[in-house]
């Protein structure tokens, strides 16, 4: 991910980017019910947005694991690796997914080439447990965003633009079946920051500092 470089940013830019320094793991992370972890497969992780282009995915997390920032205009993010998913699909196979919507509606250009982002602000943070729809083969990981708060979570070795991915981007429709998160305040708790601080210094003890 590409840092902001002023020390003027908005607050909840800079507390999400805290989120996701706190947030790093050093290996895959499973999603919600994988069941044994023999049957599980690592896959890349890609956000994709259909949100217009005045707006952008500052950051997501699914089951912790976080992605790249999915840029205005709407499409696809960078894959990153890895979370696991089953090698086989079952029901009730769901996953946790935090995002937040940075807002440029009200961009300041020659704010923003200064290097000051005060214009840019947060339309919202979200979190919803989503399920994961039915796949027959094991392949990417997508998450892909709508307005209103709305995601939905398919796997596919189709990229979006592909005729076979599942969510087409001139589906009129493609926003129905998705579930809406909840607004939350943070991206997360200072309780589950901390958590996360004190399982990552336990890896580092047990396996060494990948860093």
């Amino acid at each position: 991910m590409r840092f902001l470089r002023s020390n003027i940013q908005p607050r909840w830019l800079r507390m999400l980017v805290i989120s996701m320094l706190a947030l790093v793991f050093t290996a895959c992370v499973s999603v919600q019910a994988t069941g044994q972890e023999e049957k599980s497969t690592p896959v890349s992780l890609t956000g994709v947005h259909h949100l217009g282009p005045n707006f952008n995915i500052s950051s997501f997390y699914i089951d912790g694991a976080g992605g790249s920032n999915i840029g205005r205009g709407g499409g696809g993010g960078s894959s990153v690796c890895c979370v696991a998913i089953p090698k086989q699909w079952r029901p009730g196979l769901t996953a946790e997914v935090r995002w937040g919507v940075g807002d440029w509606t009200k961009e300041n250009r020659a704010e923003i080439e200064a290097g000051n982002y005060k214009s840019v602000t947060a339309e919202g943070i979200y979190k919803a447990i989503v399920p994961i729809e039915k796949y027959d083969e094991p392949g990417r990981l997508y998450v892909h965003f709508f307005s209103g708060g709305k995601v939905r979570v398919v796997v596919s070795d189709t990229y979006p633009e592909g005729k076979r991915h599942p969510i087409q981007g001139n589906d009129p429709h493609a926003a129905d079946s998705a579930t809406v998160g909840t607004r939350i305040e943070a991206m997360f708790t200072e309780e589950e920051l901390a958590e996360s601080l004190r399982k990552r210094a336990e890896r580092a003890k047990k396996y060494g500092d990948w860093r």
